[in-house]
């Protein structure tokens, strides 16, 4: 996936005003890129600029099934049919389309089975980069302020997500726990950690 794919993708998201408005798409969007990042840095996951177009084009588009529920399903299909069509003269690759798909199936469901015709190259990959969106979407509650910045480190396959808020983060420190499921199976850690700071320390 390319620059040029996640613009018309942005411009899709954008169309359908993210199914339920930008700022949570786009929070959802910037706390993504934030722990692949920090995943980046920490070497649990390599550097790879076009996962992190997917992961961005799979973070703004995730919530596009709304307001029909189940909104995970019905992003999914629409996506399946719409993606191959305005990307007709730049195909995506199939990897990348199906990891893409599963990645907005998955942030909302439990079971993460495949659905329909896709199949999945690289279904660990695939659960990577769909349990980034998955726990950036808990730490997003449209109700609360937005997180301000996330630092995470890791000892012992135990991986801590420190939040950064000026505000009490406990309801959606709740929802990316009860989300971390996936990301503790697809990256093989021995637990999920979240705790809440006023401010970064010092890495």
């Amino acid at each position: 996936m390319n620059k040029n794919h996640l613009k018309i993708l942005k411009n899709l998201a954008k169309s359908r005003n993210y199914g339920q408005g930008p700022a949570h798409a786009l929070q959802v969007s910037k706390l993504s890129l934030k722990i692949y990042d920090e995943l980046v840095r920490l070497k649990i996951l390599k550097n790879n600029p076009e996962d992190r177009v997917l992961l961005e084009a799979a973070a703004v588009l995730h919530d596009i099934g709304h307001p029909q529920e189940p909104h995970h399903e019905v992003g999914f299909d629409f996506l399946a049919d719409e993606i191959p069509r305005l990307t007709a003269n730049d195909p995506i690759s199939n990897a990348a389309l199906s990891t893409l798909l599963v990645s907005v199936l998955w942030h909302n469901e439990r079971r993460y089975l495949e659905r329909g015709s896709i199949k999945i190259p690289d279904r660990n990959h695939a659960e990577k980069i769909a349990s980034i969106i998955r726990v950036a979407d808990g730490l997003d509650l449209i109700s609360q302020p937005a997180i301000e910045n996330i630092v995470l480190s890791i000892e012992d396959r135990r991986l801590r997500f420190d939040v950064i808020s000026k505000h009490s983060v406990d309801l959606q420190i709740e929802q990316a726990k009860s989300k971390s499921d996936l990301m503790k199976s697809a990256f093989v850690l021995r637990d999920v950690i979240f705790g809440h700071s006023e401010k970064p320390e010092a890495v």
